[in-house]
């Protein structure tokens, strides 16, 4: 059975692939003429983020049974087309779930504690302590948006921390474990003092914290996003945080993200990205969230068990 890598992989999955008895071909830059010249038969086929798996990609490999995804979302794969034809789509949030889990702590303690400012200022020679008075999180209710692999090992970690987490999940009921409470979207609009986002990329989630998300949130709040870039209003951010709506954010992704995930658009900075980049209490990371050594060691070790388990069922 051969399997093509159309991206760079990790060697954990190449050699579980290969201890498999899959034929294993790298194809990273071949053009997609040349890939079905030579590889129309593949059965497998493991990509990460920089590839589009449209409808006519899939026609060109009428053997294909599996997709294997180096990452947590599918977003980048027509889902529709895939399932019309029975091919099974991997992914391995839970490879990375507890790195992104991390990073949001971070970025949400750094973001309490002003260390972005502070940093600046203690360059700058001063040394300014009642100007920048932090928040301790556990006088604070965290609230987690999607609960799924991503949103439930956050919520977990907070905690473990003895933090109020209260989650929400449009399509989930059931869940909440520890002290960690189920509840509404509007419970989360009257009691939260931290959102942190934690839903997929769909026609749903686009654009879903905008304007009349930020304005029905009763108190100030801070924003977490580790999840996928447009699924924030860019515009509507800024105008929450200079309305006070937002106190801080902290964002990994970036509505303005190509679509593989390896840079900004290019040309002029749009004015709500410039804006943004001002503020001091706004922290940017360049979607790494989930990008650690231990979480690619773990997502490669982890497809490479999913694709051999689904090839054997099939």
């Amino acid at each position: 059975m051969k399997a093509v890598l159309l991206d760079d992989t990790h060697p954990l999955l190449e050699e579980g692939l290969l201890a498999g008895g899959l034929e294993l071909v790298r194809a990273f830059e071949a053009p997609l003429d040349k890939l079905v010249e030579l590889h129309a038969d593949a059965e497998v086929i493991i990509i990460r983020s920089r590839l589009k798996v449209s409808a006519d990609f899939l026609q060109a490999f009428p053997k294909l049974k599996v997709i294997g995804r180096l990452g947590a979302g599918l977003e980048n794969i027509d889902l529709n087309a895939a399932a019309r034809r029975e091919i099974l789509c991997l992914r391995v949030p839970e490879g990375n779930a507890r790195a992104v889990a991390e990073h949001a702590l971070g970025m949400l303690l750094s973001l309490l504690n002003h260390l972005p400012r502070v940093q600046r200022e203690i360059k700058e020679g001063k040394w300014l302590r009642e100007s920048n008075k932090g928040r301790e999180l556990q006088a604070l209710k965290v609230g987690i948006i999607g609960y799924g692999i991503m949103g439930g090992t956050f919520a977990r970690l907070l905690d473990a921390m003895g933090v109020s987490v209260l989650a929400y999940d449009k399509y989930k009921t059931g869940y909440a474990e520890g002290g960690i409470k189920e509840c509404s979207m509007q419970d989360l609009y009257e009691d939260a003092d931290v959102i942190s986002v934690h839903l997929p990329l769909t026609d749903e989630t686009r654009g879903y914290a905008n304007a009349e998300f930020f304005h029905a949130f009763k108190k100030s709040i801070h924003f977490i996003n580790t999840a996928r870039g447009p699924i924030l209003n860019t515009a509507a951010l800024v105008t929450a945080l200079d309305s006070g709506k937002v106190l801080s954010a902290g964002l990994d992704v970036l509505e303005y993200e190509k679509s593989s995930f390896t840079s900004l658009f290019e040309g002029p900075l749009p004015p709500a990205l410039t804006a943004l980049l001002e503020r001091e209490n706004v922290l940017l990371s360049p979607h790494i969230a989930g990008w650690t050594k231990e979480s690619f060691e773990k997502m490669g070790s982890a497809l490479a068990q999913k694709v051999l388990e689904a090839i054997s069922a099939s």
